[in-house]
């Protein structure tokens, strides 16, 4: 009976080990997110942790906050780098003085007209080809693991608008850099908010209009308080990342972790595009039962926002140069104009697929990182 009881206790002590040690291993990671739950960014981050938990069950234990419910968009740069949460996204245009190079990439943005483009160039170069990029985040106390890129904004507003005139003198929610220049030509008043915030700033008639992408209507639910959409191509906003973790928790992790945290990465980046180009399908399918007008730009209006974009890319070096203080602007421009292009060739054969795009950016940037030594390999 004493043996018995002696086998049964170690057993039981055994098993409490193992439990402990399962415990133990188990990393805790805390993402964050101000958009809604229902929101690209957000559906892609919920996605980006089942999927790494189910593949490493005893290594992680996400956590995954929506709405600002843990951190605001302006707040969560500071967040990150002081440990209240280890992932986030992050609208890197909020943070002009702190990350000039972002900037830079913000003022290319009339260049986007295809989300998947954009991500895939704009991950690449701020993870592997921009190294001031990755020392500036660094200084600021994060670190790029994945980008993002809305699909192409165009104008969402209360009334319809179709011709410059209509803009004059208009309020308009812009995402800053090349958008209030823009803003600036066509004498609209431009008023920055975060994205989260637009649906209040309409409602209360704090603005008239906003730039943002189709699905914008579903994903913040502006169709409630914008009923017409005018098709100006206005570029993408891929100045940010969906997958920014705080230096400190990345500097904590194991090789190990770092690798397995790293494994769905890719995957994670591009549902973040897909869900923003699937939801933009969405609203346009669903346009008539709720009740939204579409409306074509006048000539004059495109021809204006055209030759905006000719006069406005030949400035960027400038702008660069002496607003963000980047010396050696002209290189770097030509290294993320390069890659636009390659990009532009990788996804037009796929069509939107989603596990093929994935494969891409697996390809073409987290097969050549070892996230054992990143950022500074």
């Amino acid at each position: 009976m004493k043996k018995l009881t002696k086998l049964v206790a170690t057993a039981a002590a055994t098993a409490f080990l193992a439990a402990a040690g399962a415990a133990v291993a188990e990393q805790r990671v805390t993402i964050t997110s101000w958009t809604s739950p229902k929101h690209p960014t957000s559906k892609a981050h919920q996605d980006f942790a089942d999927l790494t938990e189910a593949q490493y069950p005893d290594a992680f234990d996400f956590k995954v906050f929506n709405g600002g419910a843990l951190l605001g968009a302006k707040p969560t740069l500071s967040g990150l780098r002081d440990g209240v949460a280890d992932i986030g996204i992050l609208a890197l245009t909020y943070f002009k003085a702190e990350l000039p190079y972002a900037q830079m990439v913000a003022d290319m943005a009339l260049l986007g007209d295809d989300g998947y483009v954009m991500g895939g160039a704009t991950t690449e170069f701020f993870m592997l080809a921009c190294e001031p990029c990755k020392e500036s985040f660094s200084k600021n106390g994060i670190v790029m693991l994945g980008g993002l890129s809305t699909a192409p904004y165009v104008l969402l507003s209360k009334e319809p608008i179709t011709e410059i005139s209509q803009l004059s003198g208009l309020t308009v929610r812009t995402a800053g850099s090349v958008w209030d220049r823009w803003a600036a030509e066509v004498d609209v008043k431009a008023v920055s908010v975060p994205s989260s915030e637009i649906y209040d700033a309409l409602s209360h008639g704090v603005v008239e209009a906003a730039v943002q992408p189709v699905g914008a209507l579903k994903s913040h639910s502006l169709i409630e308080v914008a009923k017409h959409m005018t098709t100006l191509p206005l570029g993408t906003y891929h100045s940010g990342g969906n997958y920014i973790a705080g230096l400190g928790f990345w500097n904590g992790l194991s090789p190990e972790q770092r690798e397995q945290l790293a494994a769905n990465l890719a995957l994670g980046v591009a549902r973040t595009v897909f869900y923003y180009a699937d939801v933009d399908r969405e609203v346009l399918e669903e346009a008539a039962g709720l009740g939204l007008t579409v409306h074509e730009p006048s000539a004059e209006m495109l021809e204006q926002i055209t030759a905006f974009r000719k006069t406005d890319l030949e400035a960027i070096v400038e702008i660069a140069k002496e607003k963000h203080g980047i010396a050696d602007a002209e290189a770097l421009l030509a290294t993320y104009s390069g890659l636009i292009e390659k990009w532009k060739g990788l996804v037009a054969p796929i069509n939107g697929d989603v596990d093929a795009y994935a494969a891409l950016l697996q390809q073409e940037i987290y097969s050549k990182i070892d996230f054992t030594k990143y950022p500074n390999n």
